[in-house]
């Protein structure tokens, strides 16, 4: 989070942060570096997943294909599969994007920062830092959310059935 506003949003970053914090495991033995990005960037999936966790019992009043030890069922997995490898990809272009200096002559930085950066319809997306914005947005949203709501509460069918049940007496 301390990264963003000092290495992202800026268009001439305010301090390296953590790619100076990389770039100084490539001093003295480089794999250091790369395994610290990829510990960075399994943390990012690991919050997808939490998240995931999240949804599936936060959804209103239902339960959207939810995760549970035991008791998952096997579309309900593959929904969740879904997201998670649906997920990997923004994880790799905000890593790519967070950490320029340190991914500047990889290949996916590459990739990412030259060709899918200045293709035709994604070009005004980067320019204006649309991706970026929109992360921090949901985790503001998120943060609101879970101050407001922090516990766990699975829906019940029997209070959605009173509920209907009373909003059916009422309407009549």
């Amino acid at each position: 989070v301390v990264h963003w506003p000092l290495s992202v949003l800026p268009a001439p970053p305010l301090h390296p942060f953590l790619n100076e914090y990389f770039l100084q495991f490539d001093t003295w033995f480089p794999l250091f570096g790369v395994l610290s990005v990829a510990l960075f960037a399994g943390y990012l999936l690991v919050c997808v997943i939490f998240g995931i966790f999240k949804v599936g019992v936060r959804l209103m009043c239902m339960t959207l294909h939810p995760m549970r030890y035991g008791k998952t069922l096997m579309n309900a997995f593959m929904f969740n599969t879904m997201w998670i490898l649906l997920c990997a990809i923004p994880v790799v272009q905000f890593c790519t994007e967070a950490f320029d200096s340190y991914a500047r002559y990889t290949t996916i930085g590459a990739i990412l920062g030259v060709q899918v950066k200045y293709l035709k319809f994604f070009r005004y997306f980067f320019e204006n830092n649309v991706f970026v914005y929109c992360l921090l947005g949901i985790f503001v949203l998120t943060t609101i959310v879970l101050g407001w709501k922090p516990k766990d509460e699975p829906s019940s069918s029997k209070k959605l059935k009173a509920a209907l049940v009373a909003q059916k007496r009422g309407g009549k």
